[in-house]
């Protein structure tokens, strides 16, 4: 079981990580950033970027994840599709303690 909770965890920070380190350009306390995004994220185009618009980039990353693991598109993840996703990546649920 603690091995299953820490690849949780990776697993959870490796999708955080990809999310905002697919920027590419400036980076500022970790997270990467093109001038170019900002008309991307500036969805009202007021020339200002809020908080909303700011996250809701990241948001729409990790929601991409998300769907590449509910593989059977109902909105949930279940068991097998979680020790699907394991497998693929190499984690051995044989050797859960």
């Amino acid at each position: 079981m603690r091995k299953l909770l820490s690849f949780l965890l990776f697993a959870i920070m490796m999708i955080a990580g990809l999310a905002s380190g697919s920027m590419a350009g400036h980076s500022y306390h970790g997270y990467g950033m093109q001038m170019s995004e900002m008309s991307e994220m500036d969805s009202n185009e007021d020339g200002m970027i809020t908080f909303d618009e700011f996250s809701a980039l990241t948001v729409d990353r990790l929601k991409s994840g998300f769907d590449m693991l509910d593989s059977d598109n109902d909105g949930k993840i279940n068991k097998n599709e979680w020790d699907e996703y394991l497998k693929v990546h190499g984690f051995d649920l044989g050797s859960e303690s």
